[in-house]
């Protein structure tokens, strides 16, 4: 590439929220972007709450949608063919994709069809989840063809990169953990923003759980309001606090009425200030069908809390060594018991252990520029 231009990077990513998202801004933002920028690639064509905070740092959104076709089978071989002419017509030569599931080479080789020279594939998840027999089918058929499109392999843990990744890159090692970094600094501990947000939102005095994610199945908030409900049932003090949106909104704010829950409920929809919100709380619940590694688990022991995952959850997500795990198959007073021990609890800074473990932002940015500026010196 032009000596002294700035190396431009596709990335795959939807400008909505959510942590995959925040994790690639967050990168953005700690990158000398006179070096290194980010565009991005999303698949739906509507205003994103995310787009113009990446417009302000000089990004471009370039959009590759296909919701005008109905018939879902169909939607793999449009967009297939919508990403090549995106990325054909803004002469993209470096794709930074951020994966579900190996299904999703089928976009890749689209890119690479489009001219792109150079991929990053970044594995986020840990398992297929619900979606349905043809993904599973079509990710299984693909996995093994990976190495011939891809050039360099992320996992946000080591468990999200062996499921996505062929034995033969897992067993090379030929692949990388990135970590989800954040900024620590801005996320550590304040009791001053702790008691200043409890008032806000008139959470003084309470056992506040919280968590934060999309509203979605893979998330399980069904059964959170059922371990929070044996929670109340011991503690009229508990406050349930959740963060996200998402298609089940509606669905799960009809259950807590019906588990007679709803005044010790707070929806509280998408925040941008959630290093303010993890002070407000007492402990974070994450009950996930699956996860590569949650980068809310990361934010929430910065900022000094217990959290009490599930054990499909990857242990890796256990920096502070303060998580507990537990399986979804105990009941839900198994888990408000594990819930309730932490109340009262003395908080303490997560940050040492985090930044030592390398989960700084800034480490996390350099890794990443460092790569992409070797790239461009190799690349037409």
């Amino acid at each position: 590439m032009q000596e002294g231009k700035t190396v431009k990077v596709l990335v795959v990513a939807p400008l909505g929220i959510g942590g995959v998202t925040n994790m690639m801004i967050n990168i953005q933002k700690h990158l000398d972007r006179e070096k290194v920028n980010f565009d991005y690639l999303v698949f739906h064509d509507r205003k994103e709450p995310c787009e113009d905070e990446v417009a302000a740092m000089g990004s471009k959104k370039l959009v590759a949608s296909v919701d005008h076709v109905k018939f879902q089978p169909l939607r793999r071989l449009f967009r297939m063919n919508k990403i090549r002419k995106v990325c054909k017509q803004n002469k993209v030569k470096i794709l930074h994709y951020n994966a579900d599931s190996p299904a999703d080479l089928t976009n890749i080789i689209a890119a690479k069809l489009g001219g792109v020279k150079y991929i990053t594939i970044h594995s986020h998840n840990a398992d297929f989840g619900n979606v349905g027999k043809g993904v599973r089918i079509v990710g299984n058929i693909l996995r093994p063809l990976i190495p011939k499109f891809c050039d360099n392999y992320y996992g946000c843990s080591d468990l999200a990169a062996r499921f996505l990744f062929p034995k033969k890159i897992i067993e090379s090692g030929n692949y990388s953990v990135l970590p989800n970094g954040i900024d620590l600094q801005k996320y550590d501990f304040d009791r001053s923003i702790r008691e200043e947000v409890r008032k806000e939102l008139n959470l003084e005095n309470r056992f506040v759980i919280g968590h934060a994610g999309r509203f979605c199945e893979q998330k399980n908030h069904s059964y959170l309001l059922e371990i929070f409900q044996k929670v109340y049932e011991k503690d009229k003090s508990a406050t349930l606090l959740l963060f996200g949106v998402g298609e089940l909104v509606e669905p799960m704010k009809k259950k807590a009425a019906e588990l007679g829950i709803s005044d010790a409920v707070i929806f509280y929809g998408s925040s941008n200030q959630m290093e303010r919100m993890w002070q407000a709380m007492d402990v974070f619940v994450m009950p996930s069908l699956h996860e590569g590694l949650p980068v809310t688990g990361i934010e929430a022991q910065a900022s000094g809390l217990p959290c009490v995952f599930s054990d499909r959850i990857t242990k890796e997500v256990d920096v502070t060594e303060t998580s507990e795990f537990l399986s979804l198959e105990t009941p839900p007073t198994v888990w408000a018991d594990a819930i309730l021990q932490h109340k009262g609890k003395e908080r303490v800074s997560g940050v040492p252990a985090l930044a030592k473990a390398n989960y700084d932002i800034q480490k996390t940015a350099d890794t990443v520029s460092e790569l992409y500026l070797k790239v461009a010196e190799t690349i037409d």
